[in-house]
């Protein structure tokens, strides 16, 4: 069996070079023979080391003459990778932290470092609690990029800010969506009971937060098409389309199609859905989870949401969930954390040219749905406002659920039970 601890740190090394990280994880996991219990390990740490990654750097530079960042990558990630062990892991003994990441050292290409490795950690196993409990900085605290923390700072109150960054380092819960196309929801509540997995309905319809799950897609529920994954923000979103059976509904960056599959449920699997997305390996996504779940309307299309495509037709409802930061979803995807500025910078004016394209499509009296999984203003409250100031064919509507009746809301961590996300109704005049 392969050591846990080396493919872990295979893993972090993989993750600093292209930063997707649960696809990451997934593929790397899948190329091991580890157990159960090891690869849960391989999660926690692997996510964790992520999520603490300027902490955990701050901690390991008091002990090191050149920061961490300068040190060769595989001495750096095992050194960032025992650190998270001996100093947020409590079920892991300090002593294994330490001995295994020297014996990795050891026996790989950086193995001159083995000396360096063991003095910092046992430095760290000594001094760093002590030194967590003393960063008073928010951005070195919470670990994200300075600039995220301003923004979200000046615009939603420090207070705010920190209760969002603080939410971000536990575990994000597990939401799942009932398929009663294929059975009754009473009949996969039990099966999902009886699988160890208790729920809490969410007041979305088919909604439910669940606990007690371990490998979803490995479950007899999720093969038979009887649930998918989908965040209760995300499932509001859905909801707020008020697509209806016998509808078209165009879904205009839909991959990998929780939304689209969503949008079948309350269609009652009635009219017709094009879900689109400009990559053909992610369109293949969705048509093979609607192939799952007995979704017939799903009609998955290679597609630019930029450019505008007459030969689509004319849609009552059209879902808008535009390619955004993805600061709303740190806690699922951390890398998300230290992006650039620059990154975002561009975001806006795609997003109001995919928004204004995508109105075309909308027949007179129809509904628009525009969405994000990010909390900046400037991709969300900015992007509807310049949208509709240029298109007066349009009008704001309220969004009409769970008491919600402004046309458009930010659900922002922990006062939202979902993702950090923003949803706006408008209407076609």
């Amino acid at each position: 069996m392969q050591n846990e601890r080396k493919v872990l740190v295979s893993a972090i090394l993989k993750a600093e070079k292209n930063g997707f990280s649960n696809i990451i994880l997934n593929s790397v996991l899948n190329d091991t023979d580890l157990d159960s219990v090891k690869k849960g390990f391989v999660a926690a740490a692997f996510y964790g080391v992520l999520e603490r990654k300027l902490t955990l750097e701050y901690i390991l530079n008091k002990f090191l003459k050149k920061p961490v960042s300068k040190a060769p990558p595989y001495t750096a990630a095992v050194l960032k990778t025992a650190a998270y062990q001996i100093l947020f892991m409590k079920k892991i003994p300090t002593s294994a932290a330490v001995n295994e990441a020297v014996k990795l050292i050891k026996k790989s290409k950086e193995k001159g470092n083995s000396g360096l490795v063991n003095a910092v950690l046992r430095k760290v196993a000594e001094q760093g609690k002590a030194l967590l409990t003393s960063i008073n900085t928010p951005e070195i605290k919470y670990s994200v990029s300075p600039w995220i923390y301003t923004k979200l700072s000046n615009q939603y109150g420090e207070e705010k800010a920190i209760e969002f960054f603080e939410d971000s380092l536990n575990s994000p819960p597990v939401f799942i969506k009932i398929n009663t196309l294929k059975e009754n929801k009473e009949s996969v509540v039990r099966c999902l009971i009886d699988e160890g997995i208790a729920l809490q309905d969410t007041n979305i319809e088919n909604c439910y937060l669940a606990k007690g799950i371990n490998n979803i897609e490995k479950s007899t529920v999720y093969k038979d098409g009887l649930i998918f994954v989908q965040d209760f923000s995300s499932s509001f979103c859905a909801a707020a389309v008020m697509a209806e059976p016998g509808m078209r509904v165009f879904d205009c960056c839909a991959a990998p199609g929780g939304k689209t599959f969503s949008l079948a449920l309350h269609m009652k699997n009635e009219g017709e859905i094009v879900s689109s997305d400009i990559h053909s390996h992610r369109v293949n996504l969705i048509e093979k989870g609607a192939n799952r779940l007995g979704l017939s309307i799903v009609k998955p299309k290679t597609n630019d949401a930029t450019v505008f495509d007459g030969s689509l037709g004319e849609f009552d409802r059209v879902l808008c969930d535009v390619p955004c930061s993805g600061i709303g979803v740190i806690r699922r995807k951390p890398e998300i954390k230290y992006k650039s500025l620059e990154d975002s910078t561009s975001l806006p004016s795609l997003q109001l040219k995919i928004l204004t394209n995508a109105s075309k499509y909308l027949k007179k009296g129809g509904r628009l749905i525009y969405s994000t999984c990010t909390l900046l203003k400037e991709e969300n409250e900015e992007v509807v406002a310049a949208f509709l100031k240029n298109n007066d064919n349009f009008k704001q509507t309220p969004i009409n659920l769970l008491n919600i009746n402004d046309y458009c809301h930010t659900f922002v961590p922990p006062d939202s039970i979902g993702d950090g996300f923003f949803v706006a109704a408008l209407e076609r005049k």
